[in-house]
């Protein structure tokens, strides 16, 4: 599947100027020349320049805006591509009810029951990776992690 970089580069320019914009509200700092909307107004510049050169370069080839690949005639592989978007949303909806370790256990189980049809392997590993990220992520390093109905 390929893209126009004349897409790319309008989205580019879109989220440039969208951040220049809210550049110019983040506070200044008293005594100092740069403020805390410097190196975010520094870098959507030049994102704005990669952005017109990247609408400018696709106007001039004349390529059309969305060219499919082979991949996308199997729902099995855009079932794929689709699988991890779909955990981040499910993740965002459920996690502060289940939790987090219930939460990743349901979502890796699945993927991997999803990837290689192997439900009770799938089902450990998914357990010990979740357990092992609760305990590095919220014990370790000390990261608020969603507590759910478990309460941990």
């Amino acid at each position: 599947m390929k893209i126009s970089d004349k897409i790319f580069g309008a989205i580019l320019i879109c989220f440039s100027v969208f951040v220049l914009i809210y550049s110019r509200s983040l506070p200044s700092l008293p005594g100092y020349k740069y403020g805390s909307g410097f190196f975010p107004a520094f870098t959507a510049v030049f994102l704005l320049g990669c952005g017109i050169i990247l609408l400018a370069r696709g106007i001039r080839f004349k390529d059309k805006l969305l060219v499919l690949g082979e991949w996308t005639k199997s729902p099995r592989l855009v079932a794929n591509i689709c699988l991890i978007p779909l955990s981040i949303v499910f993740y965002m909806l459920v996690s502060d009810h289940l939790g987090f370790v219930p939460t990743v256990i349901i979502i890796t189980t699945f993927t991997i029951w999803w990837l290689r049809r192997k439900f009770i392997s799938s089902l450990v590993i998914t357990t010990i990776c979740a357990v092992f990220a609760y305990v590095f992520f919220s014990k370790i390093m000390l990261v608020p992690l969603p507590a759910g109905f478990l309460g941990f």
